[in-house]
């Protein structure tokens, strides 16, 4: 069973809650992933059957009336939600629910699902684990929270939302010298999404994609790490990636131009290009895989990050990967996750989840999902 939630499920509920239509819209930008399944239903469902499996699709609303049915099938069946987070969206809700009525579940436990979308919190996680981090202030408004390591108070820095995915709430002013500027983009961030704030140093960078779908193989193997060329037609000229700049991408089925549901309603800003560094020559790429791989390891172990999940990292001018943040419940019908298919697996979306599927459902009466 693959649960979703709609942008106009969420975009209805946050108006319900006092957020003005027009922001709530740009928050359930988020969920493009689901206005984008809808094209894929039946490619999903035909795919599955050829491989043994059947599925329904159910949006998030309707769960709790399945729940009966669903615990009546419970030896047979496997949870999947398609939206993480736990504060503006409620999806990762659902592999608490599946622990609660013994239904094995597709994706990462619950504690990693709540986990993922506060990147405060896991920034302090990864650097238990030995990962580079950036320091950073946590803001509500104009007023510290917490911090980590110790900010230049008069650099270049980059604020962005404690909360919010997609790059939500980054704007080309994102980047600012000085905290007096992060207090005052702070408080813009609290009074337009209720969010506190991270601010961090601003990096000059390459942006690195790490993709990981279980279907058997070395966890090494199986990470794709790719670097996301910079486009000069971005809105600060590629520099960082704003929230105009990914509102489009969401909607990037492929690297060639296509154009799911939700991005054929919206002008691409430009098209996609990833460059996978295992395949790139020279000792340099092969350093820097390897530290990502060894990062990602450690990240994964900790969080015990299950079935499939993304993870994000700044590589700055001397090539050293810093840790960003992670996603447990990445867009699997957009062009990064189609790449990654391609290139690692050789594999199209059915047969990989498939597969993914089968090792999720077995691990079940392990002891650690008791």
């Amino acid at each position: 069973m693959i649960v979703y939630e709609t942008e106009e499920a969420a975009r209805d509920r946050l108006v319900a809650h006092g957020f003005a239509p027009d922001i709530a819209a740009e928050i359930a930008v988020y969920l493009a992933q689901a206005t984008d399944l809808a094209e894929r239903t039946d490619e999903l469902q035909v795919g599955l059957a050829a491989e043994g499996v059947s599925v329904d699709f159910v949006e998030l609303d309707a769960l709790p009336g399945r729940m009966e049915h669903l615990h009546a099938r419970r030896e047979g069946a496997i949870l999947w939600c398609q939206t993480d987070g736990i504060r503006y969206y409620r999806g990762s809700a659902v592999s608490a629910l599946a622990r609660l009525i013994g239904v094995a579940r597709y994706g990462s436990p619950s504690d990693a699902q709540h986990l993922c979308q506060d990147k405060f919190a896991s920034l302090s996680l990864a650097g238990a684990a030995g990962l580079p981090i950036l320091p950073s202030l946590l803001l509500e408004a104009d007023q510290e929270i917490a911090s980590l390591g110790k900010l230049d108070d008069q650099s270049m820095l980059f604020v962005k939302p404690a909360t919010l995915g997609a790059k939500i709430g980054i704007f080309p002013d994102s980047r600012c010298r000085g905290l007096a500027a992060a207090r005052s983009l702070s408080c813009r961030l609290w009074e337009r999404y209720r969010d506190r704030a991270l601010v961090q140093p601003f990096i000059e960078g390459d942006d690195v994609r790490v993709t990981f779908m279980n279907t058997g193989k070395d966890f090494s193997a199986q990470l794709g790490i790719a670097r996301l060329l910079k486009d000069p037609r971005g809105e600060v000229g590629g520099a960082f990636m704003t929230m105009k700049d990914n509102e489009t991408l969401s909607g990037a089925r492929d690297t060639s131009g296509g154009r799911g549901g939700f991005g054929a309603t919206r002008q691409a800003a430009f098209v996609p290009k990833m460059i996978d560094l295992k395949r790139e020559a020279g000792p340099h790429a092969a350093q820097l895989v390897g530290a990502i791989t060894s990062a990602a390891a450690r990240l994964a172990r900790l969080l015990r990050l299950d079935d499939y999940f993304s993870i994000d990292f700044r590589v700055d001018s001397t090539g050293r990967p810093i840790f960003l943040e992670f996603e447990v419940c990445p867009a699997v019908t957009i062009y990064d996750f189609q790449h990654y298919l391609e290139t690692t697996h050789g594999l199209g979306l059915s047969a990989a989840l498939a597969r993914s599927l089968r090792i999720a459902f077995r691990r079940h009466r392990q002891a650690t999902e008791s």
